[in-house]
């Protein structure tokens, strides 16, 4: 058959595909437009909803932030607590009000003052938050007192129970999410819609007054009750049929149902014009293609056709030699087979090269030191480079497939798969993902599991289709062991920076603070964030201007200022630091910032303050002591002149007496002594023949000595004359204290009879009527009975410790008894405070160091009479501790108030000013207790 005619009729049947074409085309191109419009919808409403999540969690970073006010987190109402949400409220239009509510629904603190007469337990966003303990969202709701349509967010305070004890709300204006929505640029005819979980329509970008507050219809609840998010056709509020696509409420953003409508109508009329036009177009084309091919066909072409077909078939074979040469038929022709003489020129010579580089990527890849592989496109590997082969031990048979997975870490293989099935799916569809994983693989050199970076990417013979995979692994195992070094010293020097006992900081050239640690910001009194790129004098103009003078010094002369000691008056009481400053050089040795550290040594102040009282007061006894010595001994030499070994026995029995009584006041020191403690010392050597019994008398300091001598005066005489100078003889001391005197009964027997009285007084018998009625402020009685002698001696109200005649107490207010919890920072401090508090009589709990011990005792107690507390606690602020207190105890006096909170609504606290006296601490706590009970 001619080729003309097949030529004619090949033309004429070819106008019958392209018209099935041209249908298919239109087809395609309305589903195309039809995907490409629910992609369009879903793309909005993705942006829709990420914008809604941002929304959300800038809420939740609000609330979280909100929530470690201490205003807020004391869950009192208080002015200070108002004016911080207002602020917050003032600074984020987004948010109608900010509340705190107490457990019951009742409102503690409020931006608007209009919301504390309201309560909201019975909404279901509150309810929530109590049940839950985490933060919640609420349904669109109007707000009872502001009127506003609002979303609710909560955020429960825990209490220090660890339970809800109360919920922080910010409200978000449904006003100004429905301006956001407005704002998005949306097709003509398309509508995006947020809603609560309940149905109710929060935001909507066009004709929002006729549909917010509304409930969706039941295309859109079954819509927003989906399991996942998806496109579907659906008959809008406002009777327009659109492409709708949705963000069920389950999903992020979690708790509210977002959905974006395009219309459908619009759309698809648009794209079938277009059709339309195309299929015009085509059908015109082919017409005037079919008249033009029968024109040219009517020439004879076949010879010439048949020269190329032959070189074309060689060319199949891969024969580039093969040529067309010169033929007839035409200049066209003629040009045809020159240009595939060329191609046929151009691709052998690409071929040539080609294989040179095939050839030297082989000898490349051979010796390259890191892992190649290459995969089919379903992903099994069919080619690996000899350095994989030599780093595992995995030959390329044993490598093959998803065998070479075999040789990395048992722990990273199901990461590893899930990586790779991802790559290769994602080539079966659209468009390919790349591949990048990081893993461990076994060296079979040493065994050593050494850390791999594997990337792989795809091989494209043409652009729309993967041919196959290829993937290199580079070792990074050093650099991963550095990285993760480097990542721990880093949250070290954080962790250390953050939790030092020290003040840290860290200043630019300009003295403006760069970092700081929170105890340096509680000494300023002020919090880290507003100490960043400010000054010092900016942050505490009441801090010494030595401080930044030393700091100016570091930064103009290089040279660090070490242990300067400053000092600075804090809620009206001295406070000492060790301040130095060090500066910190850059890479070209010029001085880029200076550190500093500030260390309290306000205790140890004190207890250097306290040593140099105590050693005048030792000094003050010492003297008292060697003046009563010298006395001894004088009287004694006038009593026994003539007789030195009886004067040595005497004197070394009064003096060994009088140590005794030192060293127990030393052991209590100086606050006093016990009674009983005094009578065991004295009878120790006749501890089976006098007997002693009495209740729990404590003596001050000043009349342990003076007792001390008289029993000791009392032992001797019983030993030379009394009841102890014969074996039977026995001894019976009792003590009765009766209001504010002690009468004790020395009563003797089984002794030589006594005939009658002693006619000499001599030096013991005035010694001890000395002492009773001088320094004992007492009396003496003596009844010289046959069987012995009995005395009673009565001891005044000046040698008991806590008497009403050394407190200066009244009769209603007594501190003997009371419970008293002594808890301060400086141990030695609170031994002599606790000494000083039970000299007065009290029952002391303690003292404690630590807020933990000091919680566990006064929940042994339940309730105590006082306390007395230090300001900090082992570094850590005691303010939990004194609020505890506040509840537990009558009377509450603090040593310092430093860490404690100035800004409370609490009372001022009651000072306990230095230097601590065994007067003064008694007069301080009575005053305490007595303003305790006139304000109960």
């Amino acid at each position: 058959m001619p080729l003309a005619l097949i030529a004619f009729l090949g033309l004429l049947f070819a106008l019958i595909p392209a018209g099935i074409v041209q249908v298919q085309l239109e087809r395609e191109a309305r589903d195309t437009r039809t995907r490409d419009l629910e992609a369009q919808a879903m793309q909005l409403a993705s942006l829709v909803g990420r914008q809604v999540a941002s929304t959300l969690e800038s809420a939740r970073h609000t609330l979280r932030t909100m929530a470690a006010h201490e205003d807020v987190r004391r869950l009192e109402a208080s002015a200070a607590c108002d004016l911080f949400l207002q602020r917050v409220v003032a600074v984020a239009p987004r948010y109608a009000t900010a509340n705190v509510f107490d457990r019951e629904g009742n409102a503690l603190c409020a931006s608007n003052p209009a919301v504390l007469s309201t309560n909201v337990a019975d909404r279901p966003y509150f309810q929530r938050t109590l049940r839950s303990g985490r933060m919640e969202l609420g349904e669109f709701a109007t707000g009872r007192a502001s009127g506003q349509a609002s979303l609710h967010m909560s955020q429960p305070l825990m209490g220090a129970d660890g339970e809800v004890a109360g919920v922080l709300v910010i409200a978000i204006s449904v006003g100004w999410l429905n301006d956001e929505l407005q704002a998005l640029l949306l097709p003509e005819g398309g509508v995006a819609v947020i809603a609560d979980r309940a149905g109710n329509v929060v935001a909507r970008s066009a004709a929002r007054e006729r549909f917010v507050g509304r409930p969706l219809g039941a295309q859109g609840m079954t819509m927003l009750r989906a399991r996942a998010p998806g496109v579907m056709e659906a008959t809008s509020l406002d009777g327009v049929v659109r492409t709708v696509a949705y963000l069920p409420v389950e999903i992020e953003p979690e708790g509210l149902f977002v959905a974006v409508g395009l219309d459908t109508a619009s759309a698809i009329a648009a794209q079938e014009d277009a059709n339309v036009e195309a299929a015009v177009m085509v059908v015109g084309s082919l017409l005037l293609t079919f008249v033009v091919g029968l024109v040219f066909f009517n020439a004879a072409v076949d010879r010439p056709v048949q020269r190329m077909l032959r070189a074309a078939n060689h060319w199949a074979r891969q024969d580039w030699g093969a040529r067309v040469g010169h033929i007839r038929g035409g200049r066209e022709f003629q040009r045809l087979a020159a240009a595939l003489d060329s191609m046929a020129d151009a691709v052998l010579t690409r071929e040539a090269a080609r294989r040179r580089a095939l050839t030297r990527m082989e000898a490349v890849v051979g010796v390259a030191p890191q892992i190649v592989m290459t995969a089919d496109r379903a992903g099994h590997v069919d080619w690996t480079n000899p350095y994989w082969q030599e780093l595992t031990g995995f030959d390329n048979a044993r490598s093959l497939g998803l065998g070479w997975m075999d040789a990395t870490h048992p722990e990273d293989q199901p990461g590893l798969r899930a990586a790779w099935d991802a790559m290769v799916a994602s080539g079966l569809g659209d468009g390919a993902q790349g591949f990048s994983h990081e893993v461990r693989l076994c060296r079979a050199e040493d065994k050593q599991w050494r850390w791999h970076l594997m990337k792989g990417a795809a091989i494209r013979h043409d652009p729309s289709e993967i041919a196959a995979w290829a993937m290199v692994g580079i070792d990074f195992h050093e650099l991963r062991v550095i990285q993760a070094q480097a990542e721990d010293t880093a949250a070290q020097l954080r962790a250390t920076y953050e939790n030092a006992p020290v003040g840290l900081c860290l200043v630019d050239r300009d003295l403006r603070f760069i970092a700081i640690n929170d105890m340096l910001a509680a000494i300023h009194g002020v919090p880290v964030a507003d100490h960043i790129g400010r000054t010092l004098s900016e942050v505490a103009p009441d801090m010494p201007p030595v401080i930044e003078e030393a700091m100016r010094r570091v930064v103009a002369t290089g040279e660090p200022v070490e242990e300067l000691e400053v000092t600075c008056e804090v809620d009206g009481q001295p406070r000492f630091w060790l301040a130095s400053y060090r500066p910190i050089r850059g890479s070209d040795g010029s001085i880029t910032c200076v550190t500093g550290s500030k260390v309290d040594i306000t205790a140890r102040k004190r207890v250097e303050e306290s040593e140099r009282l105590l050693s005048r007061e030792v000094d003050h006894r010492a003297q008292n002591a060697l003046a009563v010595v010298r006395g001894l001994i004088r009287l004694s030499a006038a009593d026994a002149p003539d007789d030195v070994p009886a004067l040595v026995e005497v004197l070394e029995g009064r003096i060994a007496a009088m140590s005794r009584a030192h060293t127990l006041l030393s052991r209590e020191k100086w606050v006093g002594a016990e009674l009983s403690e005094i009578v065991r010392e004295e009878f120790a050597p006749q501890s089976g023949r006098i007997h002693a019994e009495g209740p729990p008398v404590r003596l001050t300091a000043e009349a342990a000595q003076p007792l001390t001598l008289v029993l000791h005066e009392l032992v001797t005489n019983a030993l030379k004359y009394g009841a102890l100078s014969v074996p039977e003889g026995q001894v019976t001391l009792r003590w009765t204290r009766q209001q504010d005197k002690l009468h004790m009964q020395w009563c003797e027997e089984g002794g030589p009879p006594m005939v009658q009285a002693p006619l000499r007084r001599g030096f013991g018998t005035r010694l001890i009527d000395a002492n009773i009625r001088g320094l004992l402020a007492g009396d003496i009685e003596r009844d010289w009975a046959e069987t012995g002698l009995r005395c009673t001696l009565v001891l005044g109200a000046e040698a008991l410790a806590g008497s009403r005649f050394v407190t200066g107490l009244r009769e209603t207010s007594p501190l003997a008894g009371r419970r008293v919890i002594v808890a301060v920072e400086n141990a030695g401090e609170a031994r002599s405070l606790a000494g000083l508090l039970r000299a007065s009589g009290c029952a002391v709990l303690g003292p404690a160091t630590s807020i933990e011990e000091a919680v566990e005792l006064i929940e042994a107690e339940k309730r105590v009479d006082a306390a007395v507390l230090s300001g900090t606690l082992q570094g850590r602020s005691a303010q939990p501790l004194a609020q505890l207190l506040r509840r537990r105890a009558s009377a509450l006096l603090f040593l310092n108030t430093l860490g404690l909170d100035n800004e409370s609504d609490e009372a001022p606290p009651r000072m306990l000013r230095p230097p601590h006296t065994a007067e003064g601490i008694r007069r301080a706590l009575v005053e305490a207790l007595e303003a305790s009970r006139n304000d109960s």
